[in-house]
């Protein structure tokens, strides 16, 4: 009887200890959730990377001083940052290294649909969910991908509210607006853009005059800019990044390259840097922002004041979507209650995150089968007095649009 005591109680005391081992493990394994993130944080792409690197950041610190993941029992998350210089190369070797060394849960990135591109490949070898904030291009939800959820809308819809406003400007304008320019950078987002814009362009009623695809790493654009100046657009459609927008905004102003309006689809126009670059030259020049500081939405507003007094200026429409991308991986997470990357795929999968809980415009953030946020709406700006206002759609409008814009002569 002692015998079969003593053989009960060690048994016991044995499943007790591996019980609270596997505790013990489960309580270290979840002690910190780390992600990644994959960013062009040098190089010309690095304002708007540095940009989307410090509204992940805002997200992820207030997510943790309120508790964390709490269906992970307040587990922090870690973001690890890596560099993707711009280039699609460097982006895939970092997105491996992120998975395979650092062990990360999923993936933010990468602005450049160029970049993600290559890294969401490797994401789908490693079957690791991969959360695209800002990469437009239609066609990076038309390969099959399973762990690739892009939160931001495509091109195909951008474009074709760039012809709504401008279908609804001329309504209330005595100006006609029949022709088009394109100048756009030809990579996947610019190439994407323009192919969009030359299909689009004949059923809204305009032609496309003249098409100009470039380097975005040009140091000189003068003879693209003559070649717009010739044809003479009413209004010029831009596909750009910063440094690129910047030159061409300089050059149009040497050579005086005036149209009625000047359009840009997300890209360099939308950030803080490029009027801190070149001052008034950037007034009157609109754009598909995605999003505004003058959006009259109350967490918007609480985000955005945050933002300013840690970083010293305005979010604008690259990093308030990178917030919203890392704030809808956190809700997946949660919702997963797992550090599991299927589960986290399945609750990125099925997620419904509800307008009042991202700070942008959107009616929320749900994925369809290709990955593909269909809850996303446009939003067009326009740099009036050095800061971006809200000029269309006309019920979230802080302001008129400008048109025709003046001259150059005439600023």
């Amino acid at each position: 009887m002692k015998k079969i005591t003593f053989s009960m109680i060690l048994v016991l005391t044995l499943l007790l200890m591996v019980t609270f081992y596997g505790y013990a493990q489960k309580g270290e394994e979840v002690n910190v959730v780390k992600i990644g993130g994959v960013y062009p944080l040098s190089g010309p792409f690095a304002p708007m990377g540095i940009g989307d690197k410090q509204a992940i950041l805002l997200a992820i610190d207030e997510i943790n001083a309120n508790g964390g993941i709490k269906s992970l029992g307040g587990a922090k998350i870690e973001v690890i940052f890596a560099d993707s210089e711009g280039d699609p190369k460097v982006a895939m070797t970092a997105a491996e290294r992120l998975i395979i060394k650092e062990n990360v849960v999923a993936i933010l990135g990468s602005i450049l649909s160029s970049t993600t591109a290559t890294i969401a490949p490797v994401c789908e070898k490693y079957k690791t969910p991969l959360v695209n904030e800002g990469s437009t291009s239609i066609t990076l939800t038309q390969h099959g991908w399973k762990y690739f959820f892009r939160s931001t809308p495509h091109d195909g819809l951008y474009c074709e509210a760039m012809f709504n406003f401008l279908e609804e400007v001329a309504k209330k304008s005595d100006e006609k607006i029949k022709t088009i320019g394109l100048m756009y950078e030809n990579t996947l987002f610019g190439k994407t853009a323009g192919d969009v814009w030359k299909e689009k362009a004949p059923e809204h009623g305009f032609e496309i005059v003249v098409d100009i695809p470039y380097s975005a790493e040009s140091i000189d654009l003068s003879s693209e800019i003559l070649n717009l100046k010739k044809a003479s657009p009413d209004i010029i459609f831009l596909a750009s990044y910063t440094q690129d927008a910047i030159l061409i905004t300089k050059t149009m102003q040497t050579l005086n390259c005036n149209a009625k309006a000047v359009v840009g689809i997300d890209g360099g126009q939308i950030v803080p840097s490029y009027i801190e670059a070149i001052g008034p030259l950037a007034n009157y020049v609109s754009a598909e922002a995605r999003w505004s500081p003058d959006i009259k939405k109350p967490l918007s507003q609480e985000v955005n004041a945050k933002y300013y007094s840690k970083y010293g200026q305005n979010m604008d429409g690259h990093n308030s979507r990178a917030h919203t991308a890392a704030m809808v991986l956190y809700y997946a997470i949660e919702e997963a209650g797992s550090t599991d990357k299927e589960k986290i795929r399945e609750a990125l999968a099925n997620i419904y995150v509800p307008p009042e809980k991202i700070i942008m415009t959107w009616n929320g953030v749900k994925f369809n089968e290709t990955g593909q946020n269909i809850l996303g709406t446009p939003c067009i700006v326009q740099i009036q007095d050095q800061e971006f206002k809200t000029v269309f759609p006309y019920d979230i409008a802080s302001t008129d649009f400008i048109f025709p814009i003046p001259e150059w002569s005439e600023r």
